[in-house]
């Protein structure tokens, strides 16, 4: 025990140095002794302590980028804790800072300082004429692509969006065998098993959100060369992909794999205008938030390997759980080499997003991995037959109906009111195919007028062409005000609320009042 502390203390004086060239407080190293816990009590305060870490905020602002813990077991063993700020370090300097670790606690007395810091490549960046002719260039490359991004995927809300932030993580692991023949099958398409896996993800995301088109993030670690010992450094150098899924455009998952490759080489030739900078860019262009709440991580590139290294797996034993979060998340897929296997883990901001939705989502995307590793040819097989035959639509499908928001219920009523009887107007309906542009115009001015802060543009039906995407960004603009509205709405206009299947009267009119007779802005204050 002592011995692992003074270790800790050297550890820290030249690990820390590696992330910042400013002098600061040290991170402390906590303790606490549950050697005398047996059985299911030390079970429960292990799972309780693994909870209160994966929700804790650590304060950046006073320079405290990382956590550690120390739990002393019975039968002398312990549990290594590490929390670290995925705003201060990537996962690719996570596993740098780790492997540090093991080889100081091997050697206390090496001298690992020294050398150029995370903040010296930035620095040296910011000033490379080459690196910002490129930014430049792929900027502009960029503003030609911003009208064609789709929108990000519609994930199935919880009733209560304001509930407490809380993850959970769900995680399975495919054999050694299982991911060799998955490594077989991109090697065959002339794909990454990063896209392979991409591509799978995409279609079983794409039935489970009855949605064809959207968007994901993919983001990667490479670091520019700069200063020479860039693979050593500690620091955020991660950027963002945003690739673009459009499951109507092809007939095979192996072709969407090819498609998707392509796409991604090309993302790759533009990567240094940020990602984060595109989103900005979005955001302005289309007048809202644009944000991010799927992030589909890999670690699986050549040049990483396994998770963590042979000397972190020897020093510090096996890995028993991980999780991660980032702002505006809502899921966070990671895929990664562990154990000569392939770990599959994501992270869920399950106070968010539908439990049981992203749950049959995951087992559906766990299953198509396994057929896949033991039927390759299943990647020549239809986008439709590959999605029936291992569920992928499902309980997810019927749940998304099921959870339908009362916005979501308020859209599609007023938009029946201005078709009349010539369409049939559902959830999902391509709304351009339905409404004449006069029609929305009325529509986006009644919302507007009722609920200003929706602030509805043309723009926007181009981008959410479904009034369930519609409704999905006026709850987000509003933050559920919209939804109060249109519970309030449903309830004088429809004879049944819930599921908005009453006989709609009075066509082609969109109406001025409640149920009542009171004005709607009247009501509504």
């Amino acid at each position: 025990m002592v011995q692992f502390i003074l270790w800790f203390g050297l550890l820290l004086m030249q690990t820390v140095g590696k992330a910042s060239a400013k002098d600061r407080e040290m991170p402390v190293l906590e303790t606490e002794d549950l050697s005398a816990l047996r059985g299911t009590s030390l079970h429960r305060h292990l799972a309780a302590k693994r909870r209160a870490w994966a929700e804790q905020a650590l304060d950046l602002i006073e320079g405290q980028a990382t956590a550690f813990s120390l739990s002393l077991l019975p039968g002398g063993r312990t549990r290594l804790h590490v929390d670290a700020d995925m705003i201060a370090i990537d996962p690719v300097s996570f596993r740098v800072m780790m492997d540090d670790l093991a080889a100081l606690y091997q050697e206390p007395q090496s001298n690992r300082t020294g050398g150029a810091r995370f903040f010296d490549w930035l620095d040296s960046m910011s000033v490379e004429a080459e690196h910002n002719r490129q930014r430049e260039r792929d900027r502009l490359w960029w503003q030609e692509k911003l009208a064609d991004l789709p929108p990000a995927p519609l994930l199935p809300l919880r009733p209560d969006g304001r509930a407490r932030r809380k993850n959970r993580r769900l995680a399975t692991r495919l054999s050694c065998a299982q991911r060799h023949a998955l490594e077989n099958a991109a090697r065959a398409l002339r794909v990454t098993p990063t896209t392979l896996l991409l591509g799978l993800f995409a279609i079983a995301l794409g039935r489970a959100t009855q949605c064809d088109r959207f968007r994901l993030n993919l983001p990667i670690f490479w670091r520019a060369p700069a200063v020479g010992n860039e693979d050593q450094l500690v620091g955020e150098f991660s950027n963002l992909l945003i690739v673009a899924i459009d499951l109507h455009t092809v007939d095979t998952a192996g072709a969407l794999c090819q498609e998707l490759q392509t796409q991604i080489f090309e993302l790759l030739a533009h990567s240094a205008y940020p990602g984060v900078n595109v989103m900005r860019d979005l955001s302005r262009r289309r007048g809202d938030l644009e944000v991010s709440p799927v992030v589909f991580s890999s670690g699986l590139s050549s040049t990483v390997g396994e998770l963590f290294s042979e000397r972190v797996r020897r020093v510090f034993g096996k890995l028993n759980w991980v999780t991660s979060q980032g702002p505006q998340v809502t899921l966070d897929v990671q895929v990664a080499v562990v154990d000569g296997g392939l770990l599959i883990n994501w992270d869920v901001r399950i106070d968010a997003v539908a439990r049981d939705w992203v749950i049959d989502l995951f087992n559906s995307y766990s299953r198509l991995l396994r057929k896949v590793s033991d039927q390759p040819d299943l990647l020549s097989a239809s986008l439709s037959r590959l999605s029936d035959e291992f569920q992928l639509a499902g309980r997810s499908g019927d749940l998304v109906s099921r959870s339908a928001s009362d916005a979501e219920k308020m859209v599609v009523h007023l938009m029946k009111r201005l078709c009349g009887d010539r369409s049939v107007i559902e959830a999902d309906t391509d709304i351009a195919t339905i409404m004449a542009e006069n029609e929305l115009a009325d529509f986006r001015g009644f919302i507007n007028r009722y609920i200003p802060s929706c602030a509805l543009s043309e723009e926007d039906f181009r981008t959410h062409n479904t009034p369930r995407r519609i409704a999905e960004l006026m709850r987000r603009r509003t933050n559920e005000i919209s939804e109060l509205i249109a519970g309030a709405f449903l309830k004088s206009v429809c004879s049944d609320a819930r599921t908005g299947d009453a006989e709609i009267q009075d066509q082609r009119r969109l109406p001025t009042h409640f149920g009542d007779g009171t004005p709607y802005r009247t009501k509504r204050s």
